[in-house]
């Protein structure tokens, strides 16, 4: 198969169209402990909202390899980023039912690339781009002082 599956050890608890949950952070925190389980990280994708109030209805969680990146239309580039996706299509999409409840509309398991459970997100993250190796321990140092800053700091 193309696809990177889960062994059903790892899927005691997986997503499965039609589960319910009392919120869309609630859904959003199911996917995201997961992943973490069976080796890969979410992001946010789509979001759909009512067109009568503009509440949100609808929110796609995905692989964060999932599609490709747009090329970069500045002229100048200053930092070539590192390519981290690869087309992958595992995601689940959940929208908000009539009781007020999200419900997991659709789930797509199978990932294009490996997958590394029992691995922490930082570790995942750090999978993602190469180390020179020129110094590696203090780049990847460096590195990890820049993502606590960013998900500290939002910047």
């Amino acid at each position: 198969q193309d696809g990177f599956a889960v062994s059903d050890a790892d899927t005691s608890d997986e997503p499965y169209v039609g589960q319910e949950f009392d919120s869309e952070a609630a859904a959003h925190a199911f996917y995201n402990s997961y992943a973490t389980r069976v080796g890969f990280i979410i992001r946010v994708s789509k979001l759909s909202r009512s067109r009568r109030d503009g509440s949100a209805i609808g929110r796609a969680l995905v692989c964060n390899k999932e599609g490709f990146r747009m090329p970069d239309k500045r002229e100048k580039i200053v930092r070539q980023r590192v390519e981290t996706r690869v087309g992958c299509r595992a995601m689940i999409l959940v929208r908000r039912v009539s009781s007020g409840k999200w419900m997991v509309t659709k789930f797509v398991k199978e990932h294009t690339h490996p997958l590394t459970p029992g691995r922490s997100r930082r570790d995942c993250i750090y999978d993602q781009y190469p180390v020179s190796s020129c110094c590696p321990d203090i780049l990847q140092l460096l590195f990890f002082y820049s993502i606590c800053y960013s998900l500290f700091f939002g910047s």
